[in-house]
């Protein structure tokens, strides 16, 4: 046969046709991109080999693209990808705005909304690797975007016409961290060895309690999308631990549930769940149960911050062994309920042992992301109406029922973090307003200016869950919301139901904001606010003289590290500055002299902090900067990342200091103070266990390290302990008092992490700018009674609970027990001191409120 010009040219028609043709065989597999397949036992992927595939691919395929949501704490780019139809993705920004609008539901009528759902596309955010040891949900990505981009079976067709699918890793640095810790262990005694560091560079797995403090930058770009720019119908947050022998954890969500929580958002979630359970059983993989161990009641899950904004969040839980590792189980490993594989409602598969593989947990994760897919294609357009209609439900009701809104003065004890926490509700999505003119509500009234929060906007359970104290409900009580059979059962255990997480969070209180509940509607002149900024602030008073600011803007101790890194002579005051009748500044204001007014000014204002210049005689004490070690355990400690990254929000300078650096010694020639985090006596004093990690890592400070502690602060330095590392010092130290909630029972004292009252000593130097009455977070805490003063230990009290009851939010049983009783205490030693605070200082850096009883010990006092 002869071939002509004409048949080569329809040759290479078809030819560059057959390439064009997106999602078909062109789009490189996987496993030819990785060299194996993915789950493969004993290989990781990293976050660069997944977004080199996805960059690859995308490139292939008309049906994928990889865009970028910001930087990640270590500085890598944060890609995420969006896999739809070719059409879909073509006009992605279109159906983007569409979702837009039906979130937020305000000017859009019955009749556009029913447009807008007939021809939206659902949006659905699948994200992975958030805690990043648990490897599965990140390897079935790569596997997943695959899948979504290549398949034609009706399901995936169907999937890719009306979804588009958002498929975001949300922990990219620990992605690598987890990678390059497993690959270099593979094949050695340290092979399944936990990682000596955070998979995270500050929280590690507090990366899901950070979700309404938007602490950290990933949750930051997590919020944005969210909130500002892809408004999803369902997110997906996938998890690795699954309670053992089951295989996975689906919806629906143990007890108890937010009572913000709109019951449609809860129908939507066991919808979900239903059809993961039915596709699970269809893919002949048991071991799926629901329910238990994970409750819906904190809003700093990934999962729950989104359900008050109309959005069904679904978690799942994969069985997990270690890492890439696989492991063989038999019956006899399971716990004793679980032997005769007895099938319930909502376990009704019983897993029955056997080998479990990475690639068995990545099977089980794609059967979970292609039901919750699955679910979005084939409930679109009620899916999409129903956000709407809960928006605007929520701008209605609350119009005419309370509550009506908050209003935040402007005037604050601490008005730098009053903006830091309108600038975070601003981006998780709520509508903020200023008054534009005076107005009264329960009698007291507020001038224009004043910040404005009305409940009636789309995403209004989010803020009342965000202003209204918790009442955590005692599951005791209603045994009818969680037993599961035949006739009510009375409990009569005295110890009560734990939750999941806390009980109780409410953000002003944490953050020491005076706010306000309106009595009536907004019936007065306010302007939506763009972007929450501090205002401006000057230096005022005479021409002559030291300058003053105050010391209870968590922002001035920003203002005096910058002063003293420019050389100034910088004091604070001993008592409260007064000037005629007004109490001007509290004691431990600081007073500035020997800077250049213009600089000062600069200072004033890059941190919002107002000074004034005065000449006022007053007692005072000139600091300098601490040299400050903060204590770094290999027994990672997510405590010791949190103070890590709030002392450098505030711009203190310090040194990690490793277990060798203390075994070491001569502490006192290179510190002034050490930080010892939130942790417990075996991991300081013994660490890891020889044999069980490399030889480097392994151990704590040893008898060695106690001894040089004690000649440090013998020597004159100063040891912070922070609640559970307060029990080092307490037996190390041999010093006179005790934890009297030590061995104390549930049914004698509870407190399941919740807001209490706290009194402050405000002329102690560590109570510095603190309330005399305020407020801290109590979970697992020290509660301390003073004895045996004869050793010659000076102890001083620097905050006690008050003689009344405790409880601001969440719950307590019995606080009667502490009430009265000390809670950080100043213990001298030898020239040196101890402080021990019994309850943590920061809690996950939400109680801004506390912040500065570590501030104040961190200067050097001359």
């Amino acid at each position: 046969m002869t071939i002509t010009r004409r048949h080569r040219f329809l040759i290479t028609f078809l030819f560059i046709f057959i390439l064009s043709v997106p999602g078909s065989a062109q789009v490189m597999p996987p496993e030819d991109f990785l060299g194996y397949k993915v789950g493969a036992d004993y290989k990781l992927a990293s976050y660069k080999d997944a977004i080199s595939y996805f960059e690859l691919i995308s490139g292939q395929t008309s049906r994928m693209v990889v865009e970028d949501m910001g930087k990640t704490s270590m500085g890598k780019r944060m890609n995420y990808a969006i896999i739809s139809s070719e059409r879909n993705i073509s006009g992605y920004e279109r159906y983007r705005m569409m979702a837009e609008r039906m979130s937020l539901a305000r000017g859009v009528s019955e009749e556009e909304a029913e447009w807008l759902a007939e021809n939206g596309k659902a949006i659905a955010w699948i994200d992975v690797g958030l805690h990043a040891t648990e490897c599965a949900p990140s390897q079935h990505a790569i596997q997943l975007a695959y899948d979504l981009v290549t398949g034609e079976d009706a399901v995936t067709r169907n999937i890719r016409e009306n979804v588009i699918t958002l498929l975001v890793f949300a922990n990219p640095d620990g992605m690598d961290m987890v990678s390059e810790w497993y690959m270099k262990n593979v094949g050695t005694e340290f092979e399944t060895s936990r990682m000596p560091w955070l998979y995270h560079k500050y929280i590690g797995h507090d990366n899901n309690r950070d979700s309404f403090n938007v602490s950290q930058i990933e949750t930051k770009n997590i919020t944005r999308l969210q909130n500002h720019e892809w408004f999803p119908n369902v997110v997906y947050n996938h998890h690795q631990t699954s309670p053992f022998p089951t295989r996975i954890w689906i919806p629906p969500y143990g007890e108890p549930t937010n009572p913000n929580k709109p019951a449609m958002v809860i129908r939507w979630e066991n919808l979900i769940g239903a059809a993961m359970g039915k596709a699970f059983e269809e893919a002949d993989q048991p071991g799926a149960v629901s329910r238990i161990s994970f409750d819906a009641w904190y809003p700093g899950f990934m999962t729950q911050v989104v359900t008050t904004h109309n959005i069904p969040s679904i978690l799942t839980e994969t069985a997990l062994y270690r890492y890439a590792t696989p492991r063989e189980y038999r019956i006899d490993d399971f716990p004793e309920a679980y032997k005769d594989l007895t099938k319930s409602a909502f376990y009704p598969n019983p897993w029955k042992g056997g080998w479990w593989r990475l690639r068995d947990a990545v099977e089980y994760c794609l059967t979970a992301s292609m039901a919750v897919l699955d679910v979005c294609a084939r409930y679109r357009k009620d899916m999409l109406y129903s956000k709407y209609k809960m928006a605007s439900d929520n701008i209605a009701r609350f119009l005419s029922e309370p509550p009506y809104g908050w209003v935040i003065p402007v005037e604050q004890w601490d008005k730098t973090t009053t903006v830091r926490m309108l600038k975070k509700l601003h981006l998780l999505g709520i509508e903020i307003y200023q008054a534009g003119e005076s107005f009264t509500t329960n009698n007291i009234e507020f001038p224009a200016g004043s910040f404005v929060i009305p409940a009636s906007q789309p995403f209004a359970m989010f803020i009342k869950t965000m202003m209204e104290t918790q009442n955590y409900p005692d599951l005791r009580k209603y045994t009818h919301l969680w037993q599961g059979v035949p006739g009510r059962i009375k409990m009569d255990s005295k110890d009560p139901l734990r939750p999941y997480d806390v009980a109780g969070w409410t953000l002003p209180v944490q953050m020491g904001i005076n706010y306000f509940e309106l009595d009536s509607p907004v019936g007065f002149s306010i302007e939506k606010v763009i972007e929450p900024s501090n205002l401006k602030v000057d230096i005022t008073g005479k021409q002559r003289g030291p300058y003053y600011f105050t010391c209870s803007d968590n922002n001035s101790y920003i203002a005096a590290n910058r002063l003293l890194a420019e050389g100034a002579r910088v004091e604070r005051s001993e008592i409260e500055i007064v000037v005629g009748d007004n109490i001007l500044f509290p004691a431990g204001s600081f007073i500035v002299d020997n800077i250049d007014r213009q600089k000062i000014s600069e200072i004033s204002k890059e941190t919002h902090i107002s000074m004034t210049r005065q000449n006022i005689n007053t007692g005072s004490t000139e600091i300098d900067r601490a040299k400050i070690g903060h204590y770094k355990s290999w027994t990672a400690s997510m405590d010791e990342g949190w103070i890590r990254w709030i002392m450098e929000q505030y711009e203190f300078g310090f040194h990690s200091i490793l277990d060798r650096d203390i075994r070491t010694g001569k502490l006192r020639e290179r510190y002034d103070v050490i930080i010892l985090p939130d942790i417990r006596i075996n991991s300081i004093v013994n660490g890891h266990k020889p044999g069980t990690i490399p030889a480097e890592y392994a151990g704590g400070i040893g008898d060695a390290g106690v001894e040089n502690l004690k000649e440090f602060v013998n020597e004159g330095g100063t040891l912070i302990c922070n609640n559970n590392s307060c029990d080092f010092a307490i037996n190390y130290f041999h010093l006179p008092v005790k934890n009297i909630l030590q061995g104390v029972k549930p049914s004698e004292f509870y407190s399941a992490g919740s807001i209490l009252k706290m009194n402050f000593d405000v002329i102690h130097p560590a109570a510095f700018g603190m309330k005399e009455m305020g407020y801290v977070f109590f979970s697992r805490a020290r509660v301390f009674e003073i004895s045996g003063i004869e050793t010659g230990n000076e102890v001083k009290v620097i905050a006690r609970y008050p003689d009344e009851p405790l409880l601001v939010s969440g719950y307590t049983e019995n606080d009667a027990k502490i009430q009265g009783k000390p809670a950080a205490l100043e213990i001298s030693y030898g020239k040196g001191r101890i402080i021990l605070f019994g309850f943590n200082f920061h809690n996950r850096a939400q109680s801004y409120s506390t912040f500065k009883l570590l501030f104040n010990c961190l200067y050097k006092h001359l």
